[in-house]
C-alpha cells in the first residue's frame, strides 16, 4: 500500500506544481464598448513584466492615459482614469483572453455604471495619407 501512495505521488506531484501561465497581452489592442448608452472606443498600448503586471497608455477621444492593469491565467484586469463632460472617472475592464480576442466588462466610478467590451490585437501603423492629386 506504501508503495502505491508513492507511485501516485510521483505522478501526481508535476502535476500539481504547474500553474497556468498568464496569458501574453503585450502590445496594441482596439477596443469598442458600450456603457449606459455611450460608445466607448480605445486605442491601448500594453507592456507586460515577467510578474504578469501590465503598464501602458490608452487613447480615448485625443487624450493619453497611463494604464496599469494584470494578467492572471487568461483573466485580464487593466484600469486608467479619464475626464467624460469635465468630470474625473475611473475605468477599469475585468477581461478573459479567448482565441486572441478579449472580451468583458468595464465599470466606471464614481458614475457607478458598468458595460461590455470586446478588444482586437490593432496595429501601431498609422492610416495612409491619401494620395494627392
Amino acid at each position: 500500500m506504501k508503495k502505491l501512495w508513492i507511485a501516485a505521488f510521483a505522478v501526481a506531484a508535476p502535476l500539481l506544481a504547474q500553474t497556468t501561465a498568464p496569458a501574453n497581452v503585450a502590445g496594441v489592442w482596439d477596443i469598442g464598448g458600450e456603457v449606459a448608452g455611450v460608445q466607448v472606443v480605445e486605442h491601448c498600448t500594453f507592456t507586460q513584466a515577467d510578474d504578469a503586471s501590465l503598464t501602458g497608455s490608452c487613447d480615448v477621444q485625443g487624450a493619453k492615459w497611463p494604464t496599469t492593469g494584470s494578467v492572471k491565467g487568461g483573466d485580464v484586469i487593466f484600469q486608467h482614469n479619464g475626464k467624460y463632460n469635465g468630470d474625473d472617472y475611473t475605468i477599469t475592464y475585468h477581461g478573459k483572453l479567448d482565441k486572441g480576442a478579449l472580451t468583458g466588462t468595464m465599470d466606471v466610478d464614481p458614475f457607478g455604471v458598468s458595460g461590455s467590451f470586446s478588444a482586437a490585437k490593432g496595429t501601431t501603423a498609422s492610416a495612409p495619407s491619401p494620395a494627392a492629386n
